[in-house]
């Protein structure tokens, strides 16, 4: 179950890091269709991309056994995921709102989950 759950936050937080990154090279695919892009349009996706980038990294370093660190950092993760899913509801973008959801669902799950089983070794160090 450990190995599961460390592989889907790690899947989430590499697909947010590379959607920020695409994002970055391609900014009107963070637009609903149909929307015309504007000039805050690039700006954004850098904001988006400097935000996702060290988040994800900081993730998997944490999954990697920096226990202390763990709840923490996925608490952080899920909610800006939450944040992302707002956004992707608010403005129309399908693919913001479910990948949000989905990360925002696995970062969180896995904190409560390991809040819950306190006792447990960090994910990343499972046997």
């Amino acid at each position: 179950m450990r190995r599961i759950l460390a592989g889907l936050n790690v899947a989430m937080a590499a697909g947010s890091a590379v959607a920020a990154v695409i994002a970055v090279a391609r900014p009107t695919l963070l637009l609903p269709a149909g929307s015309e892009p504007t000039a805050g349009l690039q700006v954004y996706a850098e904001a988006y991309a400097v935000r996702a980038v060290p988040l994800a990294a900081a993730l998997v370093y944490a999954l990697k056994g920096e226990r202390r660190a763990l709840v923490p950092v996925l608490a952080v993760a899920g909610a800006a995921q939450l944040g992302d899913a707002y956004i992707g509801v608010s403005q129309g973008v399908t693919g913001m709102t479910v990948g949000g959801t989905l990360a925002a669902a696995t970062h969180l799950g896995t904190a409560w989950w390991l809040i819950r089983h306190s006792g447990a070794p960090a994910l990343g160090n499972a046997a």
